[in-house]
Formats: structure tokens, sequence, C-alpha cells
């Protein structure tokens, strides 16, 4: 499979683990204002709803967080690498994608064994409602796997860029 069509591939991948991300968002919205209503009108919180929101928050992290990257919408300090040429910019960005996936391979690999665990000792909540932790342990490692993939797509595709010939910028103003 080319390089154009994993990525391609790559893209509704994640564009679908955003989706589900904004539906948990929006999923949240209503326990949230029935758990304020009932505080605040009634004088009686609904209990769990805190835990409940907090499991789906996860999800709205982690499931965003190779489709940010796809869109290059990370944090990035252009200030100090604007001054320099095209290809080390380039060489930078390859630099802080292996740095990025070096870590999030390792978070992907421990975060996975500890969802394996959680589901294998049935590992839940405590409190008035027993929540099984296994599903949001298991999000994080899906996560964070979609954008080791797709960090190391951005390493392929940039070490690409870099071997391609380049036009000097004086004969591109001289013609």
């Amino acid at each position: 499979m080319q390089l154009a069509s994993c990525d391609k591939v790559l893209r509704r991948v994640e564009r679908g683990a955003c989706y589900v991300a904004a539906g948990l968002v929006f999923i949240m919205i209503f326990p949230t204002t029935l758990d304020i209503f009932f505080r605040y009108i009634m004088e009686e919180p609904l209990p769990a709803i805190f835990q409940l929101t907090e499991f789906m928050m996860v999800g709205v992290v982690y499931l965003g967080i190779a489709y940010v990257q796809s869109l290059k919408e990370h944090i990035r300090i252009e200030m100090a690498t604007s001054w320099m040429p095209q290809w080390g910019q380039e060489l930078l960005d390859i630099f802080g994608y292996l740095v990025g996936l070096l870590l999030f391979a390792i978070i992907t690999w421990q975060s996975s064994r500890l969802a394996w665990e959680a589901w294998v000792t049935q590992d839940y909540t405590m409190g008035i409602i027993h929540f099984p932790l296994w599903p949001s342990k298991s999000i994080i490692p899906i996560g964070c796997g979609l954008l080791c993939i797709r960090l190391l797509l951005d390493i392929v595709l940039d070490i690409q860029k870099l071997r391609r010939p380049r036009i000097p910028a004086d004969a591109v103003q001289r013609s």
C-alpha cells in the first residue's frame, strides 16, 4: 500500500475517533445539566455523575489526539524555527516526531498493560455506583496507538520531503 493511501485510511480512522470524542462531549452535557439542576434546584446532587463525566473525558482527550496531529495543530513554537531554512525545519519536525513517537509508544505499551490488568481483575471504582475501569483505561492505548501510527507516517512523509531536490530561493527570484 502506498503512503498516500495509508494516509487516507488513517485520516478516516482518526476522523472517526474524533467524531466519537465529539459525541462524548455532547453526551456529557446531559448528565452534567441534570446534576446542576438536582444540585441547585432540588438541593440533592445525583450520585456518580462526576465520575461518569471523568470517564468520558478520557475519550474526549485521547480519541482526538491523533486527529489534531494529522492537522498539525498541536502547539508549535515557530518563533524558534522561523529563521531556519526549510530543510532545517523539517529535520527539527522529524526529531520532534521521533521523541513524541518514543514517549507515546511507551504510554501505549504501559496503558495497554494496565487496561488488560483492569479487564482481567474486573477493576471498578469505589463509591455508591461501581463503574468498571477497563473501558476508560482501554481508550488511552487506542488513542495513543493511533497517535504513534500518525507520528510514524509523518516521519516517513517528512523524510520523503527532505529527499526531494530543492530549487534554491535565489533561482526562483531570478526567473
